[in-house]
């Protein structure tokens, strides 16, 4: 007959306190420091890593992200800390933390030009206008010559009326001398349409054609004759 031995109580009370004893040193431990160095990573609107950011912390300068978007902040003091992003093309981030656990990964993430490009086409392709312009002004802020970015402004102010400004923008864009059909086909909408200037129309268009084949732009340029 098998004889069963039976743990006593008291012992698996105490093994139970001594466990929780050991979690609540190394709880402990990584609570209670005065510098430690602290792990984070960058990364963008589409949760990919940034590499080359710089990192500063309290307004010096840091460690940079590796390919992977990871870095090291060393010796970082206990307590709170202003930490700020930046990255050329990338929208610069600037957050206050808390660092107070040894085992804390800070998790960053930043908008990139063409980020914030793509999400303001999107908003005006919804009408939505305010979120529109708040999308350019930040990208502004990234990339103020940005052709692309003046092109949807011009699209932008087009849509809130002001003509003569978005003339102006898209003007700038061929004064660059980017030559882009959709370009002179905003222009010659605006002018046909909104202004009633066929004449500085049809120059756009013809404009337009000798960069596009496009048969209904001829057609189109065929009406705007006399």
């Amino acid at each position: 007959m098998k004889t069963h031995h039976r743990i006593p109580l008291a012992i698996l009370a105490a093994a139970a306190l001594l466990g929780s004893s050991c979690v609540s040193f190394r709880e402990q431990q990584l609570r209670e420091f005065d510098r430690a160095a602290l792990a984070g990573m960058v990364y963008d609107g589409e949760q990919k890593p940034c590499a080359g950011a710089e990192i500063l912390v309290d307004g010096s300068g840091g460690p940079r992200t590796d390919l992977n978007g990871r870095f090291v902040i060393g010796d970082l003091a206990r307590g709170g800390h202003v930490v700020r992003v930046v990255r050329d093309g990338y929208e610069p981030l600037e957050t206050r933390i808390e660092f107070l656990d040894r085992s804390q990964v800070l998790y960053l993430r930043v908008a990139s030009h063409a980020q914030l490009v793509r999400e303001a086409e999107e908003a005006l392709a919804r009408h939505e206008m305010g979120e529109a312009d708040a999308l350019l002004v930040r990208a502004e802020a990234v990339d103020p010559e940005d052709p692309v970015g003046r092109f949807l402004r011009a699209l932008y102010l087009t849509r809130a009326g002001d003509d003569a400004g978005a003339v102006q923008l898209l003007d700038r864009i061929l004064a660059s001398g980017l030559r882009e059909p959709a370009v002179y086909l905003s222009l010659a909408d605006i002018y046909e349409y909104r202004m009633g200037d066929r004449e500085r129309a049809a120059g756009y268009l013809r404009d337009y054609l000798a960069l596009v084949n496009s048969p209904d732009v001829r057609a189109r340029l065929e009406g705007l004759k006399p």
